[in-house]
């Protein structure tokens, strides 16, 4: 319909008369029916899509993340070594992975050896290389270790001053900070 009400005007300025006309009608009818066509189609799908999207995701945009659930279960029962090996065969399938060493340091933190716990959790703020969440993450773990189960406050102060010095103008940094003063003052009074 809007192919004959455009090409008939548009033939007349174009000066086609008699067959050459009608032929010009035909395809300008073609041409426009086509296009119209496409892009009502494109914008039906295109909505559509979208709001399929919205209602129906399908989790392409987000990156599947191993939860380690089944190694949490036999820590939960007690089965430390298991949970270590399965581990350990996580962190050889994917040796850049920081993830499954920060799980297995939270399972022995809490667990049989917190020595160990602190191993992992260098190694994995080591492989968190720019991810910057994953290195506080860690580096605020191992403060925790130094100062908890190991009661080792010169391996703390050491991790301290590494998150003030890495983080500065954040409020973890101004905590570590406070604490580096307060456990100075401790020591001195101490002596």
């Amino acid at each position: 319909m809007w192919g004959i009400l455009l090409g008939v005007p548009l033939g007349w300025f174009l000066k086609l008369r008699g067959p050459w006309l009608v032929l010009f009608v035909l395809l300008s009818a073609w041409a426009i029916g086509t296009a119209l066509k496409r892009m009502s189609t494109t914008i039906v799908e295109g909505t559509a899509n979208a709001f399929l999207r919205l209602v129906w995701p399908s989790g392409d945009s987000t990156p599947y993340e191993k939860t380690y659930s089944s190694e949490q279960a036999m820590a939960a029962r007690g089965d430390y070594e298991g949970a270590l090996v399965s581990y350990g065969a996580a962190m050889r399938l994917n040796p850049t992975d920081p993830n499954p060493r920060f799980q297995a340091a939270e399972m022995l933190y809490r667990g049989p050896a917190p020595e160990k716990a602190a191993e992992f959790f260098a190694e994995g703020r080591r492989l968190s290389g720019d991810n910057r969440a994953g290195e506080l993450y860690a580096t605020q773990r191992l403060i925790d270790l130094y100062l908890g189960p190991l009661r080792n406050d010169v391996r703390a102060l050491v991790e301290l001053r590494r998150l003030s010095d890495r983080f500065p103008g954040t409020r973890e940094a101004e905590a570590a900070r406070e604490l580096l003063d307060k456990l100075k003052t401790d020591a001195g009074g101490s002596s």
